[in-house]
């Protein structure tokens, strides 16, 4: 390429990253300004305040502090006023809520603008995801699918969303992608640079969500498996089986020998530099909290670690580890991570009401998120994401036949396969092998994106996402929010973005599937923003049809206040009003004058049973409510609406 044309390219490629970089983060900002503070935010942000106020970390333990201390910092720096009670939350106690709200009622003028300041604060997160999502795809299958990765990051709607909010979700997705894009760096390379910067990560997704701790067993069983089968160990057919006399051949084979010894031992060093960073780095996110402790002083409350038998709930708490040796091992993590995850499994062995298809029940379904992925992401993320995984297969059988094909033919010429080669024939001359030794002693830096033709990239960059999908499937004790698998997107958005390949192809019918693909996508999500928290996609109905699949923050968050209070200020006929929001914040909280609701009861007309009877007026009712067959306004949803507030509240007038 002429070196004018060069640098001509190079600054379009640049100015077109910037440009889909820039409406991104526009993106976010309207969205982080418009929306009401939805029901985990307002636990949120009392608890990071704490972490920089009282430096204690007792709030909201069931995810850990990263995010929302991130958010919360330019607050901090501003000085909000908080008033913290004195001393630890006690054992058990969601105590942050109820701080939350009270803060909000003291707050009334300024706490719109507090949380949007700390939305605005973690959007270099989702900056994060997005550059990674399009270096690993570049890398892996060209710059055409680096573009894709990178559009199908930032116009995803479920990003969108989450990103625009100081829960913990989108961050986590980005910590956690960036953090396995940098360990496969570190298996290019292998090098203590990227082993130290590989721990820095492992440690700040630690610090995200508790999901990531699988990676804890993922990382070195990819590991194992790509020392096994990658071109870095010496094969079978390089290893000189040579006489005894043969000097020269001995004396090369021990170098080998001990050049691939040498590499496991570093290998297995870098390995535990990762995993001392990263629990070094986590203990200092919690300001080393009781780190160290004996296992024997927790009390937890989950049946597994508590010990209680199946539906005893102790209000003291247990710990079958008392009495056994594990008693006084030291938990090489802060009080409140463990703490956390006690938290958290005690809550799925309770079990909450949860909703799907319209059916409300106690506890959940395994394919719950399974199918949310289905009706949630958009139908052209969902082809691609068919279209590469059919490449792959028909990949593996193309590989299979021929090689099949190709041992036939060696049958049929007289070629015995390798492992029945005669040892006399196997013997290599020495300045063959020290000649492949020199060559793989230059490849131990493997250029970027030459690990990749084979199934283990396909392995390493799906195990995270199948990871994800398992463990959170796994817990049924109640299924409310896709954002809990929102870990997986960034892996399957890279995985998904291989069809670029399809671009290079003669036929422009193939040609055009990722393109009518991504286009779908883009217009897909951007046809009901700035309302992306509740997108359904084209096969569900579309949002205006999601609470007939999902509820909660898949569609209703509490989102919406803002637009209701618009609403109000424009419909001043609209007296008596009732607003039943879902959420900690109130309509009242908002401005949304109001009234008290009163409802009637009175007999059915068989006599059987007893009836209530709504108050004329209008009423502004969430569909998390709206769906819930014990909810006294479950029968709205059987009237045509009179009106619609976004996606997720409906107005009705009851004459």
């Amino acid at each position: 390429m002429p070196a004018d044309l060069k640098r001509t390219t190079l600054p379009v490629s640049r100015i077109l990253m910037a440009t889909i970089l820039l409406i991104h983060v526009q993106s976010l900002v309207y969205l982080g300004a418009r929306h009401a503070p939805v029901v985990d935010e307002v636990g949120h942000l009392p608890a990071g305040l704490s972490h920089w106020y009282l430096h204690q970390f007792d709030l909201y333990c069931v995810n850990p502090p990263l995010v929302r201390s991130f958010g919360t910092l330019p607050l901090y720096v501003m000085a909000v006023p908080f008033d913290f009670p004195r001393g630890p939350a006690t054992l058990r106690e969601r105590s942050e809520f109820s701080l939350g709200e009270q803060w909000i009622t003291t707050e009334k003028a300024t706490f719109l603008r507090d949380f949007t300041i700390a939305r605005w604060a973690c959007i270099p997160f989702s900056l994060l995801g997005a550059v990674t999502c399009f270096l690993w795809a570049r890398e892996l299958s060209g710059a055409k699918a680096g573009w894709i990765a990178l559009c199908l990051w930032c116009f995803c709607p479920n990003i969108l969303a989450h990103a625009s909010l100081i829960t913990p979700d989108a961050g986590a997705a980005a910590v956690g992608v960036a953090a396995c894009y940098v360990f496969r760096k570190w298996l290019t390379h292998r090098t203590l640079r990227w082993a130290a910067f590989t721990g820095v990560m492992l440690g700040l997704t630690l610090l995200t969500k508790f999901t990531w701790l699988f990676l804890l067993g993922v990382w070195p069983l990819c590991w194992l498996a790509f020392r096994v089968s990658s071109r870095h160990s010496p094969s079978d057919a390089m290893r000189p089986t040579a006489d005894v006399s043969d000097r020269e051949s001995q004396f090369v084979t021990r170098r080998m020998t001990g050049t691939l010894n040498r590499r496991w031992r570093d290998d297995l060093g870098h390995l535990s530099l990762i995993v001392l960073m990263a629990f070094w780095l986590l203990n200092n996110g919690y300001l080393f909290e009781d780190s160290l402790q004996p296992l024997g002083k927790f009390q937890f409350f989950s049946q597994s670690l508590s010990g209680h038998e199946p539906g005893v709930v102790a209000a003291e708490g247990g710990n079958r580890f008392r009495g056994t040796l594990l008693e006084y091992f030291p938990v090489p993590v802060p009080r409140n991570f463990l703490q956390g995850i006690d938290h958290i499994k005690f809550e799925y062995e309770m079990g909450y009401p949860s909703y799907l298809r319209g059916v409300k029940r106690h506890g959940g379904w395994w394919y719950y998120y399974l199918y949310a992925m289905l009706v949630k992401m958009p139908v052209g993320t969902l082809v691609l994401i068919g279209v590469a995984a059919g490449a792959v297969v028909c990949r593996r059988s193309s590989v299979c036949a021929n090689a099949s094909e190709n041992e036939v033919q060696g049958e049929r010429q007289g070629v015995s396969p390798p492992s029945t080669i005669g040892a006399s024939s196997r013997r290599a001359d020495a300045a063959p092998l020290a000649g492949g030794m020199v060559k793989q002693a230059k490849e131990d830096a493997i250029p970027p994106g030459t690990v990749g033709v084979h199934w283990f990239e396909t392995f390493y960059l799906l195990a995270p996402a199948v990871c994800t999908l398992w463990l959170v499937s796994s817990q049924t004790g109640f299924n409310h929010h896709l954002r809990y698998v929102l870990p997986a997107f960034p892996f399957l958005f890279i995985f998904a973005s291989r069809t670029a390949l399809l671009l290079d192809s003669r036929s422009r019918l193939i040609k055009a599937v990722p393109i009518v693909c991504m286009a779908w996508m883009i217009i897909s999500s951007l046809s009901i923003y700035p309302h992306s928290l509740s997108y359904f996609n084209e096969l569900a109905g579309g949002p205006i049809n999601g609470w007939k699949h999902l509820d909660y923050s898949n569609i209703d968050w509490g989102q919406d206040l803002i637009l209701a209070k618009e609403w109000v200020e424009q419909h001043p006929e609209a007296k008596p009003l009732y607003v039943l929001s879902t959420g900690y914040v109130t309509p009242e909280q908002m401005g949304i004058e109001t009234q008290r609701l009163q409802m009637t009861t009175q007999a059915s007309p068989d006599g059987k049973s007893l009836c209530r009877e709504l108050a004329p007026g209008w009423y502004i009712v969430g569909l998390t409510r709206l769906v819930d067959p014990n909810d006294s306004f479950h029968e709205l949803l059987q009237r045509e609406p009179d009106g619609y507030i976004g996606y997720s509240m409906r107005v009705y007038h009851v004459r």
